[in-house]
Order: structure tokens, then C-alpha cells, then sequence
């Protein structure tokens, strides 16, 4: 016991430097004033950082290049150091800066250390990278930290136990015995650890621990005689677990300390396992998903550089991952487009913003294909951001469609301005013809009435002085002119249909087809019969109008007896309603179907029965005009059927 104690003597002794211990951390560590300045940072912390402890030591922790990747993250320190100042623990996050432009996510705690009276005499800050462990975990030369850990700056045993990770120090007391190792000391983190008090452990030897006692067993009490002999420190993760812990892996590092000592610092890594366990197995899912999209797929980091695109990508542009990484994916742009794309790529980027944007990308056969490349950031559930991910379709069809509608918008555009020009001049035409028309029906009447007056005053003049032969001639003068102005009247309003502009309105036609009748005064004998439920319509009444009147007036005056027949009647057809006036006359041969809808054409001599041949030209331009039909039925001896079609509405 006498040695044990000379042993715990020269421990105390070490527990003064303790940068040997310090250093030995897979986690960064580092000693703070209350007001934030840096008294000591252990080796990891500066190894990442590329610093040394001169270009830190004094100065303000949030000062240091570590923060300054963000002027937020430097709140974030300072914010923290002062919270932590008043006596609480703080748990946080932020992204720290290391060598070479490495960003990594660090997850720290800020923990206040006081004296005996209570008053906060210091801070420990610990940090865990959660991102590439090799950043703290690669090798390190151990006995390079240790050669100096004499020269250190002394700590007091506080520091010991308020260390944020488990810490043991074992003694060898016999060269040659590796079950003489005795535990001198561990502070409370190794206790709550491994889930038993080992205060009640101090100065034992290994042989009084049952084997689920301790992180041990034969290796690994064979390694830390081993460091205690040799001065060469190891690291290794080892799984442990007893009735008070679940399983779990920790992260031990073995280092030697004077005096046949060697310290063992560990700390609980299950989160950190099962963390990137489930980051390799989303990593995995996501390359799966990526790979098997219908799209294109990419991504890029911090950097602006893509590092990842998916087999739809290298697919399409036939080339390999490493040919398309960073910016080589740009060699496959249009020269044209290059610009434009990468302005919007980096404009959104430094914005955070998503994008979208259009442009020609090389195919694995040499064309180019119209490309739609939509960008969003990627963030952590933090709100860090982390970069970009894009997903890319080919719109080349849709592009040359769009091309195709822009080249006939643009014919349509320039037929529009001709047919505004023609519509122009016809407008001009149509005027001048209604002046025409006017001036030509009354500088063309005024001489004809003049001429049929003075017939009939040479007439009265002569009265029982004609002879019968003259009377006649006298009567075929008159009617002549009567034919005439009856011409001019039908060629006037031949001319007026569909240039007039008429308002529509509600028109009952069986009310409509009596006027008309009315107006044509038929032979008491003649029989006209108009079908029940005639409709009522939106119609241009008075055009309606004009085509009934012409053909019942037709089918009267042409008749070969003055007790014929005629029949009105409808039917519906769809968007329109068929009229029907079918006659029991002389009919007309199929010859001249066609030829009786032309103008000043007509069937019998206009000496036998006047008649202008412009009636039925005038129903048919009106029918065609308002979107309608007309048709004949007959033949000699078997009368005559006409059909016309009109619109049950007007078109707007």
C-alpha cells in the first residue's frame, strides 16, 4: 500500500500537465475564461484548423478562423460563451472552417466550472465533428503530444474531473506483470459511462474487477501495459455493455504517462455510429432513386462544383462520372448558351434561391437537345445550407413545338395587319358602292317614271284615236319600265346583303309568316297552310323576312292555277331549324336546279310573266350569309320543294 500511494503521489504530480491528457481527445477541447478568451485548446481542435496555439491563445474563441464562415456562427460563439458565463450548459450547433476550405458540422457543449465559493472560474468547450470522422480520427503521432506534456501549463485537479469525456489512468506497478495494473484515478464521465461508480475502484487492482466491469479484456489490458512500457499511444473502437448500459461503442484512446502510467481518455460514440449508419443507408436510397429516376439528376456542394450526377445523365451525355464532375459537366453546353447558364446558376447560388432555366445540351450522339434544368438548395434540418440539387428534362419536342406556334403566330400576326388593310379598302369599296348605289337608283328611276308618265298622258291624249295595236305597245312600254325599276330595287338590295348591319331580336315566325302572306295579297283561291308550333328565335327579322316573302311569292306567281296549294312547315336540326315551303305547281326540271339561284336567270320569258331573276339569288345570299342552307326539290309536273336552314342563335 505504501508503494500504491507513492504511485497516487507522482500522479498528482501529473495531473498538473495535463496537456498530455488534452491532446489525447478525438474531440476538439478547449479551456476558456468567463469572458470568452482562450486559455488552452488541445491539438485536434488545431490540427483541423491548421492553426497553432500563438495564432489563438489570448484572443476572443470567436475571433478565431474556426467561425468564420459566417458572421452568424460568430454570434452563435459568443451568444453561447455567454449564456454559458452565467452558470448554464449549452448544447449547440454551427459549421466550423478547417484547411483547404473544409467545412464540417460541429456539435459542442459549453459546460461553467466553478470553485469551492461557486464562482464561475472557468469554461469547457468540447465539440464533436459530425461530419468526415477521418478529420478526427486519422493517425496522429501520440508520443509526438507527450513529448511536450511536461513543458504544459499546469492544471488543478477540477479540470480532471470536469473533463466532458470518460478519463481513467492506470499504473503498471510491475514491468513484467500486466495484472498489476492498479486504477489511480477516473472522473465522473467514466463512471456515468460505464454505469457503475468506479470512485469505489481507486487503487485497485485489475484482478479485483469482474470482467463486465470495465472496458476490458485480455487485449486490452495487454495494450495498455504495452503503452505504459513503450510510451506509444494507440486509438481503436471497442463495443462494451453490462447490466446497468445498453451496447454500445465508444471511442478510446490509450496514451502513456510517466511512471509506467497510461492514460485512457473514451467517449460513447452509438450516436455517432448509428448516425452515419443511417447517412450511408439515406446516401444509399438516394443513389438508388437517383439512379433509376426518368431525369437527370445532379448536385453540387459549398464550392459551386457539381459532385454527383445520375446514370440518366451520364446516359445522355455518354459520359463518365469523373469527365462531368465540378465544371466538367459545362463542355457539353452550347457555346451559345454557356454564359447565360452558368450566370443563372451562380446568381441563384449566391442568392440561395432555386432556379430555372432553359438551354442546349450535347447529346451522346453530337446533337444538341433543348434542356430544362430546375435547381432548388439543399438545407440541413439545422437550416444549414449545403448546396444544390437539379433535376433536368428534355424539352426539345416542346421547344420545337413552341417554335412552330411562335413562326404561325407570327404569319397569323402578318395576316391580320393584311386582312386589316383589305378590310380597310373594302370598307372604302362598300362605301362607294353604296354611293353608287344610291346615285345610280335615283339618277336611274327619275327618267323611268318620267317615261311611264308620259306614256300614259300620250294615252289619255289619244284616247279613241289608238288603234288596239299601239294601246298594246303602250302597255309593253310601261311594263317595261316597271321591270326596270323593279331590277334596280332587286339589284340594290342584292348588294346591301351582309354589308348592312341588322340588330336581332325575338321573332315569333308563325306571327311573322301571316304578315308576310298578308303583305303578298294571294288569290282568294289559293291556299297557303302553315304547320302548327312554328318556333320562336333570336333571328334578324327583317332578312328572315325577305326569304320567306321571295319564295311564297315565287311559289304563287309561278303557279299554273290560281287555286294552288302551299305548304310551310319545320323541323330541328341541331343548331338550326329547317323551313320547308313546298308547292303543288308545274315544278322545274332538274336541268335547272342549280340555274334558278343565279342571278337574272329565270325559267319562263319575261314577256309572258314579269320577272327581274334576281328573287331567289337574293334568298340564297341571305340564307348563305347567316350561316344557312338552301336545297330544291323537283321535277316537271310534281311541284316544287325549297329547304333553307337557319340558326337558332345568331352568331356572336
Amino acid at each position: 500500500m505504501e508503494r500504491y500511494q507513492q504511485t497516487k503521489a507522482g500522479i498528482e504530480q501529473i495531473e498538473r500537465p495535463m496537456r498530455a491528457i488534452f491532446n489525447q481527445s478525438f474531440e476538439f477541447i478547449a479551456l476558456l475564461e468567463p469572458d470568452g478568451i482562450l486559455i488552452d485548446i488541445n491539438q485536434t481542435a488545431l490540427d483541423f484548423g491548421g492553426l497553432t496555439s500563438n495564432d489563438v491563445v489570448g484572443l476572443p474563441l470567436w475571433e478565431a478562423s474556426w467561425w468564420q464562415l459566417t458572421k452568424a456562427n460568430q454570434v452563435k460563439i459568443r451568444e453561447a460563451i455567454a449564456v454559458a458565463a452565467s452558470g448554464e450548459l449549452v448544447q449547440n450547433r454551427v459549421e466550423i472552417l478547417g484547411t483547404s476550405n473544409t467545412v464540417a458540422t460541429l456539435e459542442f457543449t459549453i459546460r461553467p466550472i466553478k470553485n469551492q465559493s461557486g464562482r464561475i472560474i472557468l469554461l469547457i468547450f468540447k465539440g464533436r465533428d459530425l461530419g468526415d470522422r477521418k478529420l478526427l480520427t486519422g493517425e496522429h503521432s501520440v508520443t509526438a503530444k507527450t513529448e511536450n506534456a511536461h513543458t504544459q501549463l499546469p492544471f488543478d485537479a477540477d479540470i480532471f474531473h470536469n473533463i466532458p469525456f470518460g478519463l481513467q489512468i492506470w499504473h503498471l506497478a510491475k514491468p513484467n506483470n500486466i495484472n498489476s495494473l492498479q486504477l489511480l484515478a477516473a472522473n465522473p464521465v467514466a463512471s456515468e459511462l460505464m454505469g457503475i461508480n468506479l470512485s469505489e475502484y481507486i487503487g485497485k487492482s485489475i484482478t479485483e474487477f469482474s470482467p463486465d466491469q470495465l472496458i476490458l479484456n485480455q487485449a486490452n489490458i495487454e495494450l495498455y501495459a504495452k503503452v505504459a512500457l513503450s510510451g506509444q499511444g494507440e486509438v481503436k473502437q471497442i463495443d462494451y455493455c453490462n447490466q446497468n448500459t445498453p451496447y454500445s461503442f465508444f471511442n478510446v484512446r490509450v496514451f502513456p504517462l510517466p511512471n509506467r502510467c497510461v492514460g485512457v481518455a473514451f467517449d460513447h460514440i452509438a450516436h455517432c455510429q448509428l448516425t452515419e449508419q443511417a447517412l450511408q443507408e439515406s446516401e444509399q436510397r438516394f443513389q438508388i432513386m437517383a439512379n433509376n429516376a426518368p431525369m437527370m439528376i445532379w448536385m453540387s456542394g459549398l464550392d459551386k462544383l457539381c459532385n454527383f450526377f445520375n446514370q440518366s445523365w451520364l446516359e445522355f451525355t455518354g459520359r463518365r462520372m469523373e469527365q462531368e464532375l465540378g465544371n466538367g459537366w459545362s463542355q457539353g453546353v452550347h457555346p451559345d448558351d454557356l454564359q447565360y447558364c452558368l450566370a443563372t446558376y451562380i446568381t441563384a447560388f449566391d442568392n440561395r434561391q432555386p432556379f430555372s432555366m432553359e438551354y442546349r445540351l450535347r447529346r451522346f450522339d453530337g446533337k444538341y437537345r433543348w434542356i430544362l434544368d430546375t435547381g432548388t438548395p439543399r438545407f440541413t434540418t439545422d437550416g444549414n445550407f449545403v448546396g444544390y440539387i437539379g433535376s433536368c428534362i428534355d424539352i426539345t419536342h416542346h421547344k420545337q413545338i413552341e417554335q412552330a406556334l411562335q413562326q404561325r403566330a407570327e404569319e397569323l400576326s402578318r395576316s391580320n395587319k393584311i386582312l386589316a388593310q383589305t378590310t380597310t379598302i373594302l370598307q372604302k369599296r362598300n362605301q362607294e358602292l353604296d354611293q353608287f348605289a344610291y346615285v345610280a337608283s335615283h339618277d336611274l328611276k327619275a327618267p323611268l317614271r318620267a317615261i311611264a308618265s308620259l306614256s300614259e298622258w300620250l294615252e289619255e291624249d289619244l284616247k279613241g284615236q289608238l288603234p288596239p295595236e299601239n294601246q298594246q305597245q303602250m302597255r309593253l312600254l310601261r311594263g317595261r319600265v316597271r321591270r326596270m325599276e323593279s331590277l334596280i330595287n332587286g339589284l340594290l338590295e342584292y348588294s346591301r346583303i351582309g354589308r348592312i348591319q341588322t340588330p336581332s331580336s325575338q321573332v315569333n315566325v308563325g306571327v311573322l309568316l301571316k304578315e308576310v302572306i298578308d303583305s303578298l295579297q294571294p288569290p282568294t283561291t289559293f291556299h297557303i297552310e302553315i304547320a302548327h308550333k312554328m318556333p320562336t328565335l333570336i333571328a334578324k327579322r327583317l332578312p328572315l323576312q325577305q326569304v320567306f316573302a321571295n319564295l311564297i311569292s315565287n311559289a304563287i306567281q309561278h303557279h299554273s292555277r290560281i287555286d294552288g296549294m302551299v305548304n310551310i312547315s319545320v323541323q330541328e336540326r341541331g343548331k338550326y331549324y329547317e323551313f320547308t315551303i313546298a308547292d303543288d305547281g308545274p315544278g322545274i326540271s332538274s336541268e335547272y336546279h342549280d340555274k334558278i339561284f343565279t342571278i337574272f336567270q329565270t325559267l319562263e320569258s319575261r314577256d309572258r310573266k314579269e320577272n327581274t331573276g334576281i328573287g331567289l339569288a337574293i334568298v340564297k345570299k341571305i340564307v348563305e350569309t347567316e350561316g344557312g342552307t338552301i336545297s330544291l326539290e323537283s321535277a316537271v309536273n310534281q311541284g316544287s320543294i325549297f329547304r333553307f336552314t337557319w340558326p337558332k342563335q345568331p352568331d356572336e
